[in-house]
Parts: C-alpha cells; structure tokens; sequence
C-alpha cells in the first residue's frame, strides 16, 4: 500500500468513527430524555433532579433559575405538583466537543388541564464519568 492509499483509509476511517461517536451520543441523549420523562410523569422530582449534574442550572421562562441539586429538585416537585399531564421531547440537532454536548428540540407540555403548549429548548449536556447529564437546562 502506497503512503497516500493509507493516509486515505485512515482518514476515511477517522471520519466513520467520529460519526459514529456523534450517533452513539444521539442515542445516549435520547434514552436519557426517555427516562426523563417517565421520572417526571412518575412523579419522581428526586429521580429528574439526579439526571442533571450536582452543578447544574435550570432556567425555565419567566421564573428563577434553579441551580443545584436540591433547587432543580424542588423546582421538579413544584412542575409535578402543579399537574404536568404529559411531556415530549424531540431531539433536533446534536452537537458534540470532549466532554460536553448540546442539543436543540422541540417540547410540548400537557398540562392538567389537558392543555398542550410547544416551546422551544436547548440543552448543554455533560459527561461525567461514563454518563451523560443535563448541564444547563433552558426552555422558552
């Protein structure tokens, strides 16, 4: 094999690991927001605030921002009580650099009034040891 022929093939081998790793973060950030939402609509603010790292921040529309463990938990205890009926959370982009990601979506509430908004949101995601948690948390 000629130097150039295995400079290609590492190249294009480089190029199929990177997209792999991206798809393989996808799929991570997916399952997470799966469990998310079966923690939140389990009524579960303990199990939610423990998807987030112990630094964390939240900052929902029109309200403080909760940073912390404990103020992301009792924000979620707060959401739960006030009646979240349903939640879905579609992934759009996935972006990836080391140890952080960042993803954009689309979410939609239910409320207990059965009453159905779409909103906007990013998430910063960060790897901790062999996971991944939410970061910085911002919806709009």
């Amino acid at each position: 094999m000629k130097p150039y022929q295995f400079a290609a093939a590492v190249v294009m081998l480089c190029t199929f690991c990177v997209a792999a790793s991206a798809d393989d973060i996808r799929a991570t950030i997916e399952a997470n927001n799966a469990g998310f939402i079966q923690d939140l609509l389990r009524g579960d603010a303990k199990a939610v605030a423990e998807r987030y790292t112990t630094d964390a921040a939240v900052f929902p529309p029109g309200a403080p921002v909760a940073r912390g463990s404990a103020a992301i938990e009792a924000f979620w205890a707060a959401s739960i009580t006030a009646g979240v009926e349903d939640i879905e959370l579609r992934t759009g982009a996935v972006e990836s650099a080391g140890d952080l990601a960042f993803e954009d979506g689309v979410l939609a509430i239910t409320d207990a009034d059965s009453k159905t908004s779409e909103q906007r949101y990013v998430v910063v995601w960060k790897r901790v040891g062999t996971e991944w948690k939410l970061h910085w948390d911002i919806w709009n």
